[in-house]
């Protein structure tokens, strides 16, 4: 049998950190942490991050683990809709400039620093701003209630469809909104991931019946298409990775079940250890994201962080 000199041509190292790069299957000794460590690999996991500062739902997300953004949300039972807006380093989530007007069951879009949101409830009908790293600005209004919507891009273009109880969408050039094709499919609670030109919504429940939807309609800049169904219907209200491509995602499918797409197919990965819908999501790709507040219930201030592909892991004995 090959030893680990055999495949690395090297011994363990003892190291006072963690090497960087490193290769899958690398072993090393931490003498910081007293730990042995390896570079493994997981189909994907969800971890515990930094609480945020309120117990909140509704709230929207943006950007990615190591620069997220929740924003708005409403407090309850009763909702009590908030301008607040706080951002994440990666473990601690820390007071933002609030936004000009409240809201919340909205959407968000774009990094940390280039991000748009609004939309939903507790403000004038389709209010939304944008933010430059520092400050909030206004948009003009999308003119039309949007509870629900979605959206997709970032402060100069964007996306939006999916508001309740229409699939009437909604393009936003940097300065003016204008009406886009609607929807194949009327949803509601939707996730959407993608740019303003290359979209993917998921998920939700139909306006008609309320049932548990696993449509997947991608848009393309004109128009629409249909892709592959979601392998578990429900509606979880913007929880995925909205900053990622439309080939390369992960879905909080229902409160639990966390899915992966490839761009060709559909993979069931780790689970949360608490569920939740209608909470701020984000993240770049398959590989990571977050998810912070949200319905449980009751409302949360949980963060979790997902992973998948090559990660480091402690090497223990049972």
């Amino acid at each position: 049998m090959a030893t680990y000199y055999d495949i690395f041509g090297t011994k363990v190292q003892n190291v006072a950190s963690d090497p960087s790069p490193v290769t899958q299957g690398q072993v090393w000794y931490n003498s910081t942490s007293n730990a042995a460590k390896v570079r493994g690999f997981t189909s994907g996991v969800w971890s515990s991050g930094g609480a945020l500062p309120t117990v909140i739902y509704g709230n929207a997300g943006a950007g990615t683990v190591g620069a997220g953004f929740s924003i708005a949300g409403g407090t309850g039972p009763v909702p009590s809709y908030v301008s607040a807006t706080n951002t994440y380093n990666g473990t601690s989530w820390s007071g933002a400039p609030a936004l000009p007007f409240s809201f919340s069951l909205g959407g968000a879009a774009g990094p940390q620093s280039t991000a748009i949101a609004g939309g939903g409830d507790g403000n004038a009908p389709g209010a939304m701003a944008t933010y430059n790293g520092s400050s909030w600005t206004a948009t003009p209004t999308i003119g039309t209630n949007v509870y629900q919507m979605k959206f997709t891009g970032n402060s100069s273009n964007a996306f939006g469809s999916m508001a309740y109880p229409t699939s009437n969408s909604y393009n936003w050039n940097g300065s003016s909104w204008t009406s886009s094709p609607a929807a194949p499919v009327a949803n509601y609670n939707t996730s959407a991931v993608g740019t303003h030109n290359d979209a993917a919504f998921l998920g939700g429940y139909t306006v008609s019946g309320g049932s548990p939807s696993t449509a997947h309609q991608k848009w393309n800049g004109s128009s629409w298409t249909t892709g592959t169904v979601v392998p578990v219907g429900k509606g979880n209200g913007g929880t995925a990775a909205n900053l990622a491509p439309t080939s390369d995602f992960w879905l909080q499918a229902d409160k639990t079940t966390t899915v992966v797409w490839n761009g060709s197919s559909w993979t069931t990965v780790g689970s949360m250890s608490s569920g939740r819908d209608n909470a701020a999501a984000s993240g770049v790709n398959s590989t990571s994201g977050f998810i912070a507040g949200g319905n449980v219930p009751p409302h949360t201030t949980a963060t979790e962080e997902f992973s998948s592909g090559a990660v480091t892991q402690t090497i223990t004995t049972s």
